[in-house]
């Protein structure tokens, strides 16, 4: 590192600290918002520039340091680890700490413009000390390195994320008390039962609940493994000698159950689309394009590192992530607004990410050539992905942050259309990550979602006509049914928001910006778009980057792309004679991809537009406000399809989280889509809300004489315990 690992903690601390706490004391001062932001960036500079020193081909890295320690009295014979705050920075820590940390300048950069918006005028202060607590403490968990330090930065991330997603609820009771308009974000009948208002208050609790028990599961994973080491710290964990297999099987499910939850994996998906849109959308590119990630992180510790990987950990990790991707993308289908869609998105891409890391799990404990190269190749298509969703997720993230300032809050499919003539550059931008996240060459969600599908097949060649190559079989074919789906849902995006006439009254566009995107928010969204383009035409040196990476994980296997790109993208084989290079002919898509942009160009090419009376509206000239096609009627037929789910009924339990997404407003036709996990979660609130209350009633009936009873249990209870681990009276 380019300074000791003590001072670089320590400034950084010192850095974001002042810019959490500027703000705070400057209150609505825009000098002091200002300055909290730039502290922002320069903690995230120099945080990008000292981290990008231990880089997965650094050969030295720096020691564990222990910052603070604090020793345990010593009582009789109970000897306790000593509770410290130890940092370490390895080539893994150095990947995920780098990430963090450049795309918090990036967003910094765009926030200076971005905050000047008027519906962000009430809280400019309130976003910018969150967001640097947020960033810091998100490092702090990448850096920790034993149990304390690990669960005290992520309950203060926790309460970061918790404050900001506060936005959308104090937003509305900012209007209220003010009594002005409502802005647009309020304004009109709520679609469906998905009253906005509800989930914005709904948003934070809702965050703070799965936060926790997703720390109370990882904890308990995190206490079995100290007991064992004898020690709080990482270190002894990657020593631990092997544990009864209850116990490893224990302390994977616990762990697989926490880290679950906090990336979204289903069944615990539901809380993203309800709690991220409620965050400010200027912090969207680092919460959901790199926070997120901070829960694969921790499974990559603790399935490769802390306990040793099996096969059917893997194939259950699969089945897990195959199919959180499918259902995250058709209810991205079938939402209505794009903070929503994009949420989806996000957890659809935690599915493949993890899906790669699943396949890595399954071989990581074979000691062949073979398994080791496929294990190599499934951890080196997570990390490409995981970058790339990073980068074109930040730009679609952005993109939808500087349409949400442009049109008065407005993000709902169903109000915009025609983006791309009003404002141009945003429209482009936010189209390259579109067809970025679409998987289409020449850009960069194609090259690591090729290299997922690689994986994955050689994967079920090796695993031969058994049981787990069917397993794996039919996790490739799911996951390519996400991908195609992914293309069908961005093609609904940009044709509803971009392309096409106005579907908002003119009225409602009076109101919106006559100019396009300020240059800050421009340039970094420019930026991204630049890097999508780079990561799809240079992934040679890209994946040499990231393959060092599985060496920390156990892997003792390096993947090359031995072939030129314009010839080939060509990942070099095992030494196994089955297996022969993996090629694809670059020059072929290259040359489709210009031959599409040509198309593109040809048909934008400006001529006289002749309009003619339709005959279908019996010569009459159609009304261009009623014959605009729906986000209802592009996503009919793949719902017609998938929608298997009862709409609610008499009997159903109160909506404690919004169930139905109603995607049409039409009385004699409604379109609903019926959130399977959320009636499932509102079923189990009721039941427990139910069986509280039947307890209650019986055990807490106001009746002295049944309290001194519970009393006397307890007494007598405790006595017996005593007594069977050994007491003796005196």
């Amino acid at each position: 590192m380019l300074i000791p690992l003590p001072g670089f903690l320590v400034g950084i601390t010192a850095v974001f600290g002042l810019g959490f706490f500027v703000p705070i004391l400057g209150r609505r001062n825009p000098v002091a918002v200002a300055w909290s932001i730039r502290l922002a960036l320069i903690g995230s500079l120099v945080s990008a520039i000292i981290i990008g020193s231990v880089w997965p081909g650094q050969a030295d890295l720096p020691e564990p340091v222990v910052i603070w320690r604090n020793v345990w009295p010593v009582a009789a014979n109970l000897q306790m680890p000593p509770i410290q705050w130890e940092m370490r920075i390895d080539r893994l820590a150095a990947f995920f700490g780098f990430l963090v940390a450049a795309f918090s300048a990036i967003v910094s950069i765009y926030a200076l413009e971005a905050l000047s918006a008027a519906h962000y005028r009430q809280q400019r202060h309130r976003i910018a000390a969150g967001f640097n607590l947020f960033v810091w403490s998100t490092l702090m968990v990448v850096f920790a390195n034993d149990l304390f330090s690990l669960i005290v930065a992520l309950e203060i991330m926790t309460l970061a994320f918790g404050f900001l997603a506060l936005y959308k609820h104090t937003l509305g009771l900012d209007e209220e008390e003010a009594t002005a308009t409502a802005v647009a974000d309020y304004s009109g009948p709520p679609i469906g039962s998905l009253d906005k208002r509800k989930s914005a208050r709904l948003a934070p609790q809702l965050y703070l609940i799965i936060s926790h028990a997703s720390s109370g599961f990882l904890l308990v994973a995190l206490l079995i493994l100290a007991v064992h080491a004898q020690s709080f710290s990482f270190d002894a964990f990657r020593t631990i000698e092997a544990m009864i297999p209850r116990q490893t099987t224990a302390v994977f499910l616990l762990a697989l159950a926490g880290l679950g939850i906090r990336a979204g994996l289903i069944p615990a998906h539901f809380w993203v689309s309800l709690v991220h849109p409620a965050s400010p959308t200027i912090t969207h590119a680092l919460s959901l394009g790199i926070s997120i990630k901070v829960a694969l992180y921790l499974m990559l510790r603790f399935f490769f590192q802390f306990l040793p990987p099996q096969a059917w950990q893997g194939y259950l990790l699969l089945a897990v992530a195959v199919f959180t991707a499918l259902a995250n993308v058709w209810y991205a289908i079938a939402s209505h607004d794009l903070k929503t869609a994009l949420a989806y998105h996000s957890v659809e891409n935690i599915g493949i990410i993890v899906a790669g890391i699943a396949v890595a799990l399954i071989y990581a404990s074979q000691t062949t050539d073979t398994a080791q190269w496929i294990a190599a190749l499934a951890l080196t298509a997570s990390f490409y992905h995981l970058l790339n969703h990073a980068v074109f997720k930040s730009l679609l993230y952005l993109a939808t942050g500087a349409i949400e300032n442009l049109t008065n809050q407005t993000v709902d499919f169903d109000k915009l259309g025609g983006l791309i003539k009003l404002y141009p550059a945003t429209a482009a931008l936010f189209l390259i990550g579109a067809v970025s996240i679409s998987g289409f060459p020449p850009f960069n969600g194609f090259v690591s979602e090729w290299l997922t599908l690689q994986a994955l097949l050689a994967a079920a060649v090796h695993a031969g006509p058994v049981s787990g190559g069917v397993v794996i079989l039919v996790s490739l074919v799911v996951l390519a049914a996400a991908f195609a789906l992914t293309a069908v849902c961005f093609y609904k995006i940009a044709g509803l928001t971009l392309l096409g006439q106005p579907r908002s009254s003119a009225r409602e566009r009076a109101q919106w910006s006559k100019q396009d995107a300020p240059i800050n928010m421009r340039s970094m969204m420019l930026l991204l778009a630049g890097l999508c383009l780079a990561l799809g035409l240079l992934p040679g040196p890209v994946v040499q980057l990231l393959s060092p990476l599985t060496e920390p994980l156990g892997i003792a296997h390096e993947i090359k792309m031995n072939a030129p790109l314009w010839t080939g993208l060509t990942i070099q084989p095992p030494s196994a004679p089955e297996y022969g290079p993996v090629s694809l002919p670059m020059i072929g898509m290259g040359a489709l991809a210009l031959g599409l942009v040509g198309v593109v160009v040809l048909l934008s090419y400006k001529r006289k537009v002749r309009r003619v009376p339709s005959s279908w509206q019996g010569g009459a000239p159609a009304p261009v406000a009623n014959s605009n096609p729906t986000g209802a009627v592009l996503s009919h037929l793949i719902r017609a399809l998938l929608d298997i789910f009862p709409a609610r009924t008499a009997q159903s339990p109160p909506d404690y989280l919004p169930t139905h997404f109603h995607l049409s407003r039409s009385r004699a036709f409604p379109q609903i889509v019926v959130e399977a996990s959320h009636a499932l979660n509102n079923w189990l609130i009721h039941l427990f809300a139910s069986v509280s209350q039947w307890a209650g009633d019986r055990m807490q009936n106001g009746d002295i004489r049944r309290y001194l009873f519970y009393i006397f249990v307890a007494n007598a209870l405790v006595l017996l315990f005593y007594l069977l681990l050994g007491g003796k009276a005196s």
